[in-house]
């Protein structure tokens, strides 16, 4: 019996189906390479991406004016100046040379408005100011005279003779005028003469107008033949 013919052998294929098997199988695989190919550039392609994108964000200029977008604007546009600390007016009185008001710059030290005020006179105590401290608009400086027995001496006699029988300035009563006739009393001292007498009350002994700014035992010595505080 021919088992081939039975078909209980298979018949072997032909060369040229062999090829064309051979041919379909190698085409699958150029296909399934090419695909996996793709996928794999995808993916390469996708994770560099924000790499990219951070890199070009690094590069990126910030527009004109970024750094005034916290400043205020005027209304062209542009920002408001730094205003420019103006100038102190200090009151600067006591042994000093000219008692006056004195302008100086910002930013000042006691010395600067002493300096401005002529400077301190020979009995000035410079020991009890710091002219190192830094100033502030419409301060007043006093400059102490020295408080010692030797100044007092030198000046105990005064430089005119009280007339006889003329009327002392009442320390309670005189206006700021009356008080200017005093040696050694200008408008300044005058002024504060009456300011202390309004907030503090009446004087009770001559010796009170010491408790004054500015007038120290020296002045006191000129102006003593000359003032009462009344009965």
């Amino acid at each position: 019996m021919n088992l081939e013919n039975a078909g209980l052998i298979d018949k072997p294929p032909a060369p040229e189906e062999v090829r064309r098997q051979m041919r379909v199988q190698i085409r699958g695989y150029m296909i399934l390479v090419a695909l996996v190919s793709l996928l794999v550039g995808g993916l390469i392609g996708a994770f560099a991406h924000p790499e990219e994108e951070k890199q070009a964000e690094g590069q990126l200029e910030p527009p004109p004016g970024w750094g005034l977008a916290c400043e205020p604007l005027t209304p062209e546009g542009t920002p408001h100046p730094t205003p420019t600390p103006g100038p102190l007016h200090i009151y600067v009185s006591g042994a000093v040379v000219r008692e006056q008001v004195v302008t100086v710059t910002a930013g000042s030290l006691v010395a600067d408005a002493l300096a401005a005020a002529g400077g301190p006179t020979a009995d000035a105590d410079l020991n009890v100011v710091n002219l190192a401290a830094p100033l502030a608009d419409h301060q007043h400086i006093i400059i102490p005279a020295l408080a010692t027995p030797a100044n007092v001496a030198a000046t105990a006699a005064p430089t005119t003779a009280p007339v006889e029988g003329a009327e002392k300035i009442n320390l309670n009563t005189a206006t700021s005028e009356e008080l200017q006739t005093l040696p050694g009393i200008g408008q300044t001292r005058a002024q504060d003469i009456v300011a202390y007498r309004t907030a503090y009350g009446d004087f009770q002994q001559i010796e009170d107008i010491q408790d004054v700014s500015g007038i120290g035992p020296v002045i006191f010595a000129k102006i003593e033949p000359y003032i009462t505080v009344g009965e």
